[in-house]
Formats: structure tokens, sequence, C-alpha cells
């Protein structure tokens, strides 16, 4: 691969507009899963099995719905304007929220509202981060930026802050305000945060053809090879992030529950903790991004998913706020340092980046809804039964390590030079 030092200038303050558009999109989506209690104690009689199913459903229509369409979503963005996809897909994020505002007091009220905000997301990945990475990838050079993978990972702090801001209104809101009220308040800002990017930067923004990575002349044979060898890369790197999201997907759901239930926490409290330490797994991106360009990006994800396979047992074992509040928040960094360089490996390893992340939002989100549903399948049987899921998603991150080492064997095999 080839780097150098580029004019970022322009490139980092759009950068910076995309960081906001991706915070944002974010938002109502990580409201529900802290609020599940309240939630199911206003659609249902009471917290029972069913219930448990019936929420857990409603989490796994929301993630199939960020997860579905979004290879669809990635072929539109090869041909479309990235900037207006971006901003129509907040406009969907309010929608949403004004949905389950207007209908969330009845389940498929709800289910429709957070169908919408699945959607949302599906639509923004796609051209969001082929945005980035388009932006720090030097056409005429055929380079990459020196702070590729900071790039990725300061965009990507902006879906964490999102992802915290959800969790964190619920604590500062839901005295004053319904749970129903806290998600009618995030329309406003949302549609004016979507019309001020597209104003004033995303109706310009024209989309760039990619020149092929590494091109040079070669044989037939030889860009067969390497066509083979590129697609080696991807299906195994697909199978990591298949590994990864299941495991996150499981503990992201059941935390808040976890922590009133297990740990004695109240609702408002765990809201508080789950959005303070996903806000601090800001500080997890960073430290992807930084690592991710030092470093090879599987040497750092493969650390990365011994790290929470280890945290998420110690997570439900051990006992005690202070020690909660630092495994959680070890783990929120290691689901943070996951995204920059997953994103770059997958990035440098296609020529049609948009449709490529697509792919990868079907696969984390698809698998990732799968989460909710066997959460939901362990607890029915039993509400304590807090134990095995903890066991299934720390099993779930030690293949995503044997995957990764794999694709290391597979790269050195197929291609020695692919893995440099």
């Amino acid at each position: 691969m080839h780097y150098k030092k580029i004019d970022e200038i322009t490139n980092i303050s759009e950068l910076t507009a995309a960081v906001i558009m991706h915070a944002s999109v974010e938002i109502p989506f990580f409201i529900f899963p802290v609020i599940l209690l309240l939630v199911g104690n206003d659609l249902f009689s009471d917290i029972d099995s069913i219930v448990w199913i019936g929420l857990g459903s409603i989490g796994t229509l929301g993630t199939l719905a960020a997860g579905l369409p979004a290879p669809i979503f990635g072929h539109w963005s090869e041909k479309m304007n990235y900037g207006s996809l971006m901003s129509i897909s907040v406009v969907l994020a309010a929608s949403g929220s004004l949905v389950i505002f207007l209908w969330g007091d009845i389940y498929f009220g709800l289910v429709l509202g957070m169908i919408i905000l699945g959607i949302a997301l599906a639509l923004y990945h796609p051209p969001g981060l082929a945005w980035v990475t388009k932006k720090f990838y030097d056409q005429e050079n055929n380079s990459y930026s020196t702070n590729y993978n900071k790039a990725l990972a300061f965009h990507g702090a902006g879906g964490t802050i999102g992802a915290s801001i959800g969790p964190l209104s619920v604590y500062f809101l839901i005295e004053a305000f319904s749970w129903r009220e806290i998600y009618l308040l995030w329309v406003f800002p949302l549609i004016t945060i979507a019309s001020l990017f597209w104003i004033l930067i995303g109706r310009k923004n024209l989309n760039q053809k990619l020149i092929p990575i590494n091109h040079t002349k070669n044989t037939k044979i030889d860009q067969y090879s390497k066509y083979q060898a590129r697609n080696s890369r991807l299906v195994l790197l697909f199978g990591f992030i298949i590994a990864m999201s299941l495991s996150r997907g499981m503990i992201n759901f059941i935390i808040s529950p976890f922590l009133s239930e297990s740990k004695n926490f109240e609702i408002t409290k765990a809201a508080l903790f789950i959005g303070v330490t996903t806000l601090l797994g800001i500080f997890g991106q960073l430290l992807g991004g930084i690592t991710g360009d030092r470093f090879s990006e599987s040497i750092v994800l493969k650390i990365n998913a011994l790290l929470q396979a280890g945290i998420i047992l110690l997570i439900y074992f051990l006992f005690g706020d202070i020690i909660i509040l630092v495994l959680y928040i070890v783990l929120s960094m290691s689901n943070s340092i996951f995204w920059p360089s997953t994103n770059s490996l997958i990035a440098k390893n296609t020529l049609k980046q948009s449709s490529a992340f697509g792919m990868v939002m079907f696969l984390a989100n698809i698998v990732g809804a799968l989460g909710p549903l066997i959460d939901g399948i362990f607890l029915s049987w039993d509400l304590q039964k807090y134990l095995s899921i903890f066991i299934f998603a720390s099993l779930c991150s030690l293949l995503a390590f044997l995957i990764l080492w794999i694709f290391d064997l597979k790269v050195k095999r197929i291609l020695p030079h692919a893995a440099k």
C-alpha cells in the first residue's frame, strides 16, 4: 500500500460535518435499549417470558431494518450524490422518532418506528463511509493519506457520540418527560441538522470514481490472481464481522436490564452508566485509528477480539459499581476500536466501496439482530439466565479471533505481500 501526506484542510472540515451527521442518525436508535423495562411496563401487563420475547422482537426488527436494505443503498450510493443520501437518512431518523411518539404506545406502532430508525442507519452508512474513505485517498497518485485510519476513527466517533447521547438524554429527561416524549424532543433538531448539512455541503458534493488500488499493467492471469486474493480477504473479513457483531449485539441489548436486575442499578442510573461509558468509547475509536495507522489492522483486531472475550465474562462475574464501570468502559472502547481497522481493511480490498460498506452493514446488523432474539429466548427460559448470554457472547469473540488468525495464514499463502 502507498501512503503520503496530502492537503486535507477542506477534507477535514467536511469530515467534521459528516461526524455530526453520523452522530445525529444514531441518537434515536440507541434510546430504545435503555428504556426496555419502561416500554415493557407500558405495552404489557407485566414483565414475564412473553414480554421478553416481545421486546426482543422489537430490537430484532429494528436491527434487521438497519441491515437488510444496506446492500441496495450501497448500490444506489455508487450512482447518487453521497450528501443527499446522508441528509435523507437523518430526516428518516426524525420521522421514526415522530412515529414512536405518536403510536409508540402500541406494539406495532413502536415496531414501525424502530424499523424506520433502522432504515435510516442502513441508508447513512454506505455513502457516509465511502465519502470519508475517498476524501482521504489521493486518486492522482493512487496513495492513501497517512491519516486514513484516523479519519475513519474520527467519523466513527460521531456514531459513538450519537449512541451515547441517546441514553444520556433518557437520564436527564425521563423525570420530566415520558419515554415517548423524549423521542419527540429529537425531531426538530434532527431535521434542522439534516437541512443545514444538505444546503451547505451535501448538495454540492459529487461522488468520485475510485481508481483501482495498486493498479498496474498486468497479465490476465495476474489480474485474476489479485481478484481471487481480494475476494478471499473479503470473505474472511465478513466472517470476522459476523462473529463480532453477534457478540456485541447480545450484550448491548441486555446490558440495561442486566445492570438493573443483577447488579441492582436503578433504570436511570443504568441509563447514565451506559451513556457515559459509550461516550468514553470515543477514545476507543481514536485509539483504533492511531494503532491502525501505526500497526497492522489485523493485529489490532485480533488483540481486540481477545480483550472483548475476557471483559464480557468479567462483567458478569465481578461486582461493585466502580469495577463494573471500569470494565464496561473498556468494553465500550473495545467495541469502538473494532470499526476503524475493520472499515479500513474493507475499503482497501474493494473497488466498489459503497457496495462493500453496504454489505458490511447488512452482515453486522442482520447477525446483530439475532442477538436480541437469542437474548429473548434465554431470558424466556429463566429471567436470571444471563450467564448463558455472557458465555455465548464471549465464545463469539473468540471465534472472531480464530477467523482473523486464519485470515493472516490465507493472505500470506495467497499473496505474500498483501498483509503488509
